[in-house]
């Protein structure tokens, strides 16, 4: 039961709706480290192209400025606040899009959210982690599984990416999300380990789950949840190099 869950990214309250992270946590709250400068809004609308989303000249000189590789940081965030919209999935469905996938269509949910965002910074030395786990409402006690991306700046303070918010607001200090929620980590990816995750599951990955000398067996032999995060990791990656039709990233 345990295993099915983790891996659903939805919310449990309004698990029928198309109800995000951003929609529950995020609206008119989040973090704004620099003065709006966005207040009036562009007439677009959403998911926009990225060539039309406007620009938040403020935001960028922050990312540029806190991150490591800021401006790309900057733009990947662009395109998960603005270019993609939330879904939710069918009950008991859970299709992790690959990042082209989720760029054609324009929509998706938090794990897809998290796999776009790192496909556009996936070659560059970034300080951050994919992490699988629940989010718990402090006040309201409603937790829901979901997948997030955590960023480390250039003093190694955390900060949690979320995507869909439609706002300049989504890249937050770990200790602000901490005073309204609880995050309870089951599985964390650092970003460097991702490539290479990549290519020594793919391919023959079914055929190492029980392959003691695996350099993941201490993960799947002893968890049926992150056995499963692996093989839909194979499922996605393995369709992402076909389309792609070159080596990964």
């Amino acid at each position: 039961m345990l295993a099915s869950a983790i891996l659903t990214c939805g919310c449990c309250a309004k698990a029928c709706a198309d109800v995000s992270y951003a929609d529950l946590f995020l609206s008119g709250r989040g973090y704004r480290p620099v003065e709006d400068a966005w207040s009036i809004r562009p007439p677009i609308s959403y998911p926009a192209d990225e060539n039309n989303i406007s620009d938040n000249q403020p935001y960028r000189e922050w990312c540029a400025s806190t991150f490591e590789n800021g401006e790309h940081i900057y733009e990947a965030y662009k395109e998960i606040a603005f270019g993609i919209n939330y879904r939710a999935e069918p009950t008991k469905t859970d299709y992790w899009q690959t990042p082209v996938e989720t760029r054609r269509d324009r929509w998706g949910d938090c794990e897809d959210a998290v796999f776009l965002f790192f496909s556009r910074l996936s070659a560059l030395d970034i300080d951050g982690d994919i992490v699988w786990g629940w989010v718990a409402d402090r006040e309201s006690a409603v937790a829901f599984a979901h997948v997030w991306y955590q960023l480390f700046d250039k003093h190694g303070k955390p900060y949690i990416v979320e995507g869909f918010s439609k706002e300049w607001n989504g890249i937050i200090p770990v200790e602000m999300i901490a005073e309204g929620e609880r995050r309870i980590p089951t599985f964390v990816l650092r970003h460097k380990q991702v490539n290479r995750a990549v290519e020594e599951m793919l391919p023959g990955f079914d055929d190492s789950l029980g392959d003691a000398q695996s350099p993941w067996s201490v993960y799947l032999n002893n968890s049926t949840v992150i056995r499963e995060i692996f093989q839909k990791l194979q499922a996605m990656f393995a369709r992402y190099r076909g389309q792609l039709g070159q080596s990964l990233f």
